[in-house]
């Protein structure tokens, strides 16, 4: 039997990497004479930078920058063979940068992401890959734009301070100042969400709760955002707010369409063909992958949602292991032949998080055990 190993990286717990190489444990112990490939998995957030760099041959940078608060903090991009950077929002503005208090979406900013961009433009690349997924933030990217020499002003002239909540007083753009090469360079976004800017759907009801917001917060980041986009939209002539993933992490594809050259295309589908995931799936009899919460999001363009329909589509059965499944789990289409919990007796989710990789391998020599029970 050949079993494919794929899972994504499971938030604040460990890496994609990591998991798999947990999971090709549990399987060997239980089941030796299986055939086992690893392709660990990303959609845009934690993880992605190094599943990039693996597949394109690049290599890392670090930088100096701030987090999502303003505080110093060293961080990562890469840059590839062509000169491509590769930004991965979540390493200057991911909500794993703050402790549980600190998660207020008001005041956090994607600026240090700007940096990040600024200093590869500065190396010379004109070509940035910005991967979303695990912001901290609610800004519309208008941190990125600040860090990058666009001028946000209120109406009496003076720079808006950092931070989402701050739109609101949003009354003027200039570009004069705009980072050298700019005007030269091209962004292409990996987004694996669909959601609009505003709305029942919007990047504040939706995602501003789960990074700290509560209703009245969430209420005036939803009016922030709308003036935000209609000062965008008036200075480029772009209609921004419908645009489809407009609402992916806090808003960025907002700012960044608005002022350059960009693509948004589907973080999911770019990071498989890149991997040449559809050669690994026809090799597999079973595909294993795993994601933290199974939710509606797993369903709405997450990794294993994507990967475990590729797999269907060829008949393979696909089994997902998942840190939490709610009590009460419809999954659509009935992608997963199996899903197994790592939650599968009573305990607190500290406990969960530190215990994630035996957890994970005892589970997977579980599923070896089954497997091995399965006809030829």
């Amino acid at each position: 039997m050949n079993i494919l190993i794929a899972p994504n990286s499971l938030k604040d717990a460990a890496n994609a990497a990591e998991i798999a190489d947990a999971i090709e444990a549990g399987i060997a112990r239980s089941q030796p004479g299986m055939q086992i490939r690893k392709m660990p998995i990303a959609d845009g957030g934690e993880y992605t930078l190094e599943i990039l760099l693996n597949a394109t041959g690049g290599k890392i940078v670090e930088t100096e920058t701030v987090d999502p608060l303003g505080r110093a903090i060293s961080a990562a991009y890469g840059i590839t063979s062509d000169h491509t950077a590769i930004i991965e929002l979540s390493q200057a503005s991911g909500i794993a940068l703050l402790s549980g208090k600190e998660k207020q979406p008001l005041h956090t900013s994607t600026y240090g992401t700007g940096l990040q961009i600024r200093d590869a433009l500065e190396r010379g690349c004109r070509n940035i890959l910005l991967t979303l997924g695990g912001s901290a933030t609610v800004d519309g990217g208008s941190g990125i734009l600040s860090a990058l020499g666009i001028g946000l002003f209120d109406k009496n002239g003076r720079e808006l301070p950092r931070g989402g909540g701050n739109l609101i007083i949003l009354e003027s753009i200039d570009l004069s100042a705009m980072a050298e090469g700019l005007k030269e360079s091209s962004f292409t976004i990996l987004c694996d969400v669909d959601n609009p800017l505003l709305g029942e759907k919007g990047a504040a009801m939706v995602f501003a709760p789960q990074k700290g917001a509560g209703a009245m917060e969430t209420m005036v980041l939803e009016r922030c955002l709308a003036n935000f986009a209609d000062k965008c939209e008036a200075f480029s002539g772009k209609n921004l707010v419908n645009m489809e993933g407009a609402g992916a992490a806090g808003g960025v594809p907002v700012g960044i369409k608005s002022f350059f050259k960009t693509t948004i295309i589907q973080g999911t589908e770019y990071i498989l063909n890149l991997l040449e995931a559809d050669k690994q799936i026809k090799w597999a009899n079973v595909i294993i992958t795993a994601e933290g919460s199974l939710d509606s999001q797993t369903f709405g363009g997450k990794a294993p949602s994507v990967l475990a329909g590729k797999g269907k589509a060829e008949g393979k059965m696909v089994i997902c292991i998942a840190g939490r499944v709610p009590h009460r789990f419809d999954q659509p289409d009935n992608l997963f032949d199996a899903v197994f919990s790592l939650q599968n007796q009573p305990m607190s989710l500290e406990e969960s998080i530190e215990n994630t990789l035996s957890n994970i391998t005892n589970t997977a020599f579980e599923i070896g055990r089954l497997l091995g029970t399965v006809p030829q």
